[in-house]
């Protein structure tokens, strides 16, 4: 027997070999211990994250380019079957991310997470439909702001940020323009908490914060460069949005041909409520829209209501979805996109409804802010009221 000098306790002293084969059972364990963790995140690499983002980049032009060549509807309604997905690309990429949000070389992927994620929904056994992966982008807004919120070369971060349209992303912003010590940063969270405050609405306080913003992004970051554009030109389309295209303005008269040739004018339109949607075929949740869409004009028929959509997707495409009764809504075809630039449409889906005076009540994403906007305007109630 043994005592323990510290505890004043007995112990029996097992024999030499029953040490040595439980000391080895020991390192062994440890050893596979290690090695399962080691295995689990061996993926967790930026070569890995980036091998995800480039496949995923490389699938989705190469998707279309084949949608844009297709030579018949048929041919491009088979293509969306195979278009690629970004719920799968993000269930990767998230995997490859997630263990290591502390570490710098994830500020980039989890700013191409909330970029990839941004318009993604679920919907329940109910059929209620949700955002998705609202708990993995919960966890990257906590993993920067507590370990990335004064580092540089987190102007991408920021501009994911403004995109997501996530209320949280708001006072993140905020808090880089106050704590981080690059002005060019600082700029672009400006430009991006800008950007978020447009979809809170018109109201004077609002708009004076928006400018306070962009007057800042102009004077700390004007030469600086996102996707390809400067800051200056960004800020200029921002206030253009601003003078023209905000709730309370009379919208700018939009003209182009349908799908039979005939001319539409927005000034034709005058007393009836217009829902204008600018829509593609790209989003992945252009179905969702559709039938959102397509609610909508069955609800209003026969109603001073006109919904106009305007779409790059091919004439004969869209031909064809109205004729068979796919889509219930008239469209103007814009090939070259020359409409969505003028009314400064940086994303798509993308709504406006019009009063009866062609005055925009409301700018946003399809959904209940926009038939709640339509329905008050026809019971002759101020919007939003």
């Amino acid at each position: 027997m043994l005592k323990n000098p510290q505890q004043g306790q007995y112990f029996a002293q097992a024999p030499a070999g029953n040490r040595q084969a439980a000391n080895l059972s020991q390192m062994l364990k440890h050893l596979v211990i290690s090695a399962l963790f080691l295995a689990a995140n061996a993926h967790a690499t930026p070569q890995e994250a980036e091998r995800i983002r480039r496949g995923y980049e490389l699938s989705a032009e190469t998707w279309a380019l084949k949608y844009k060549i297709a030579a018949t509807p048929e041919e491009k309604q088979a293509l969306l079957a195979s278009r690629p997905d970004p719920a799968t690309t993000a269930k990767a990429i998230w995997t490859d991310i997630a263990p290591s949000l502390k570490e710098d070389w994830t500020i980039a992927y989890s700013a191409w997470f909330l970029d990839l994620t941004r318009n993604l929904t679920v919907a329940s056994a109910a059929n209620v439909t949700s955002t998705a992966f609202t708990a993995e982008r919960g966890r990257i807004l906590a993993a920067f702001t507590e370990n990335h919120l004064k580092k540089p070369g987190i102007a991408p971060f920021c501009i994911a940020l403004a995109e997501s349209g996530d209320p949280k992303s708001l006072p993140l912003l905020e808090k880089v323009i106050t704590e981080n010590p690059d002005e060019p940063t600082q700029g672009i969270a400006a430009l991006g908490a800008s950007m978020l405050l447009k979809k809170l609405g018109d109201a004077p306080e609002v708009m004076r914060k928006r400018l306070t913003y962009l007057r800042k992004a102009i004077i700390q970051a004007s030469d600086q460069k996102i996707a390809g554009t400067s800051v200056a030109d960004i800020v200029t389309d921002e206030l253009h949005v601003i003078r023209y295209l905000s709730k309370g303005r009379i919208a700018p008269d939009l003209s182009g041909t349908d799908v039979a040739g005939r001319v539409i004018r927005l000034s034709d339109m005058k007393g009836k409520i217009v829902i204008l949607l600018f829509w593609d075929a790209k989003s992945p949740e252009t179905d969702k829209i559709i039938g959102l869409t397509n609610q909508l004009a069955v609800k209003y028929d026969g109603k001073p209501v006109a919904i106009v959509g305007v779409t790059p997707e091919s004439l004969d495409r869209i031909r064809t979805l109205q004729a068979d009764g796919s889509i219930k809504w008239n469209n103007i075809i814009d090939p070259t996109d020359k409409l969505a630039g003028e009314y400064r449409m940086t994303s798509r889906p993308a709504i406006l409804v019009l009063d009866e005076k062609g005055t925009i009540q409301y700018t946003g994403l399809p959904g209940s802010f926009a038939e709640l906007t339509v329905d008050a305007l026809l019971a002759g109630a101020p919007p939003g009221e």
